[in-house]
């Protein structure tokens, strides 16, 4: 571990392949769904990477039905209780990562342990440890400030956009346990004020420390692939409108190149980025009396963007390109939303007649 616990008397047990927190004296605990739901009392909490197991799960999705894998689940996890020598009554974190390594936040009041592992939707779980006893309404309120921490910092990095990550489509494995050192019968709001601050500031820093060390934040090209727009996507499109001359591999490796070059521009990079943004919100019809589902004819800013894009990456003789490329919509540029399109319609229509200047 790279930090020390806040509370004090808690023993750590950790190989490759399981992290377990036990304490003589037990934790009070409350979690989400994943866990367990509900505040009960555990002797141990036992954080397990998947991956590392040594015997898969016996069976896959599909084969069996929900109370065939919720008792194999059962059998395989008291394997690796019994096998850690973990002390019952428990609670578990199963991740789907390789490699258990936890980013810490903490102060003397509260430990912030967060593991995120950027699969094909984002696993992200929190074990927050709190140096008091506490009372089932603050642990209740606890858990709420630790979801809202979780979620700011997710905005705080670029994670949330409905392109790439909904927060409410989690994984099954996704999990937040809050463990305090006991039960009390009641908790001054003075201590509950101060707690709720800690956890914000503390579960909301651990976790944007652990997805700056998973890809976060992303840059335009990853944006790209949010919306479904590759690198070689738009060298395809360039490619379909190519006249006058033969389509060879090296023309098209210089329009990669040249993508990716214009990708470093910052005002390219500005009107995708807006773009993405603008399409979000026109998708979600988040302005109130905007309706553009089916791309009006009234609708030209979009085309601004597009020709915008082309002017900065080749100047004027790009802009008259992007026309053909708008009104044509090669590959991927026909499947995108109406602002998207003209915008890759622009970069490609920018990089074509870049690369084809004399």
């Amino acid at each position: 571990m790279k930090t020390n616990i806040c509370i004090d008397d808690i023993k750590i047990k950790k190989d490759k392949h399981t992290t377990v927190f036990y304490r003589d004296n037990g934790f009070q605990t409350i979690g989400n769904s994943t866990i367990g739901n509900g505040i009960g009392y555990v002797k141990s909490i036992v954080y397990h990477g998947m991956e590392n197991r040594e015997q898969p799960l016996p069976y896959t999705l599909g084969e069996v039905n929900d109370e065939e894998i919720f008792k194999e689940k059962n059998k395989y996890l008291n394997a690796i209780f019994e096998f850690n020598e973990v002390e019952k009554p428990l609670a578990a974190i199963l991740s789907p990562i390789n490699k258990i390594n936890f980013e810490a936040v903490n102060t003397t009041n509260i430990t912030a342990l967060v593991n995120v592992y950027p699969g094909s939707k984002l696993f992200l779980s929190i074990l927050l440890f709190v140096n008091y006893d506490l009372d089932s309404k603050t642990l209740v309120r606890i858990l709420k400030s630790t979801i809202d921490s979780k979620s700011a910092a997710l905005w705080d990095m670029g994670v949330i956009n409905h392109f790439s990550f909904d927060p409410l489509d989690l994984e099954d494995n996704e999990s937040i346990i809050i463990a305090s050192t006991g039960s009390a019968e009641v908790v001054s709001p003075e201590l509950v004020n101060e707690l709720v601050k800690d956890v914000q500031i503390n579960v909301r820093q651990a976790v944007k420390n652990a997805l700056s060390h998973n890809g976060y934040p992303k840059d335009v090209v990853e944006y790209m692939k949010d919306v479904g727009v590759e690198v070689d996507d738009l060298v395809d499109a360039g490619m379909e409108l190519v006249v006058g001359v033969e389509e060879t591999p090296e023309i098209s490796e210089k329009l990669r190149k040249q993508i990716y070059h214009s990708l470093e521009d910052l005002n390219v990079v500005s009107f995708i980025i807006a773009g993405i943004r603008l399409e979000e919100d026109y998708e979600k019809h988040r302005v109130l009396g905007v309706d553009v589902d089916d791309d009006p004819a009234y609708l030209y800013s979009d085309e601004v963007f597009g020709m915008s894009v082309a002017n900065q990456i080749a100047g004027t003789k790009a802009i008259f390109n992007f026309k053909r490329y708008d009104e044509a919509k090669p590959g991927i540029i026909s499947k995108l939303g109406p602002v998207l399109d003209d915008v890759f319609a622009g970069l490609v229509a920018g990089c074509m007649s870049k690369i084809f200047e004399v």
